[in-house]
């Protein structure tokens, strides 16, 4: 545990429940706000007797007094905290969840920072991008006692509290302002990160907007306000740094979430992350290959053709992870899959049964003949034999499925075992 605010498990973890939440356990009620979690992302955790088994989810909930971070589980869970916290965010880095780390690695002051300061990095980041801009003006109308006339005269005022003072003027007027319910959100999301920033650089930034936002007034920002929020053309360029102010509002503001009972929690799937950052490495090993393209989750195959009553349909359709075309042809398929690859007894890695029948669906359904699983790497698997797997031939050839390990601990992702599937892809490793 990073301090007694913050609790760092990983995912597939079993976290015990105590009636205090003393040491490195959960109290019944954060254990109920991971169980609504539960029920709204099917796959999250499961609620056992006084313990709530985490799952395939990594990321940051608000736990109430607390924040739980959850990280990857990588090297049969023998990395250090900082290891696995850098695995996430090198993943969310590469799927271009956080932009401002396209161009640096993921460096030290991140991965032994909690997530949530990373977070709070990214959303510090994109309402610095917003001020570089300039920030959303409106008019106001204001009242004022003025020496000289501006704007119009607000006559009932003026006959009444200054009858007998025609040195001032009681003015109304339009202002173009910045203290809008636009940037009030943005402010009232940046004061609200102070107590959980641990980092001085994070705290010079801190300082620094909430300087540039001195005219807006957060005090009266409501719960309603941040729900009734919506983007108009003059507004649209706020929309990622308000989604990320009102994820931290959540968290770390739950006065204005507006009767909202569900736990705030910023999450992802792993399986789905694993899977997009492979696709960013995979089109960056093809870019420049002729006619060369990689489809995500492609559908347009199904495992069978269903003839019924003289009605012909597709039924229980496909959808590999990776498709490497060229023109219309299918050069290679690939699968990712986020978890531990086995070694069979002469150490070869062993993909499971499952995974193997879903491979030969493929390669029958899109007549494919080259194909692979990818996993990630992990140390233990440096003296794994290769092996290649040969399926039942299709229209005469045999479709071969190789296993591949990407070492997610590095920047580059890059291949420890295996190779790419398809000539084109294999010639750029």
């Amino acid at each position: 545990m990073a301090s007694t605010r913050f609790l760092t498990a990983l995912e597939h973890q079993p976290v015990p429940v105590s009636t205090d939440g003393s040491g490195w356990s959960l109290t019944p009620a954060e254990a109920e706000r991971l169980a609504q979690i539960g029920e709204q992302r099917p796959g999250f955790c499961e609620v056992g007797h006084r313990q709530v088994k985490l799952a395939q989810f990594c990321g940051v909930v608000g736990l109430g007094e607390r924040v739980l971070e959850i990280l990857p589980k990588t090297q049969d869970g023998a990395s250090s905290a900082d290891e696995c916290r850098g695995v996430l965010l090198r993943l969310l880095q590469l799927t271009g969840r956080f932009p401002q780390f396209q161009h640096q690695a993921v460096g030290q002051h991140l991965r032994s920072a909690p997530l949530l300061e990373a977070f709070i990095a990214a959303y510090f980041d994109s309402v610095s991008l917003l001020t570089r801009g300039g920030l959303l003006k409106q008019y106001l109308e204001h009242e004022d006692d003025l020496t000289v006339v501006r704007g119009r005269i607000a006559v009932a005022r003026q006959l009444g509290v200054h009858s007998n003072r025609p040195d001032l003027v009681a003015c109304a007027f339009d202002e173009l302002t910045i203290d809008n319910v636009w940037n009030r959100v943005l402010k009232k999301a940046i004061r609200c990160t102070r107590p959980w920033i641990r980092s001085v650089e994070l705290n010079r930034q801190w300082v620094e907007l909430m300087g540039v936002m001195h005219d807006v007034d957060d005090v009266r920002l409501s719960g309603p306000d941040v729900e009734r929020l919506a983007f108009n053309r003059q507004a649209e360029r706020y929309r990622v740094a308000i989604d990320w102010a009102r994820w931290i509002l959540a968290l770390l503001a739950p006065a204005l979430r507006a009767g909202r009972t569900e736990a705030p929690a910023l999450l992802f799937n792993m399986n789905r992350l694993f899977e997009s950052a492979v696709a960013t490495v995979a089109r960056r090993r093809v870019y420049g290959e002729s006619g060369l393209t990689v489809e995500v989750q492609d559908t347009s195959q199904a495992l069978v053709t269903m003839v019924s009553q003289d009605r012909v349909e597709l039924g229980f359709q496909l959808r590999p992870d990776l498709v490497f075309r060229r023109a219309d042809a299918v050069v290679a398929i690939a699968d990712t899959k986020w978890k531990l690859i086995a070694r069979d007894s002469k150490r070869r890695l062993m993909p499971s049964e499952a995974d193997m029948y879903q491979m030969h669906a493929y390669a029958t359904a899109f007549q494919c003949r080259e194909l692979a699983i990818i996993y990630p790497w992990r140390s233990e698997l440096a003296e794994a034999a290769s092996a290649e797997f040969r399926l039942p031939p299709v229209n005469g050839h045999s479709p071969v499925v190789t296993v591949l390990c990407l070492d997610v601990h590095d920047d580059a992702l890059p291949l420890r075992a295996g190779r790419w599937p398809g000539s084109s892809v294999y010639a750029r490793n």
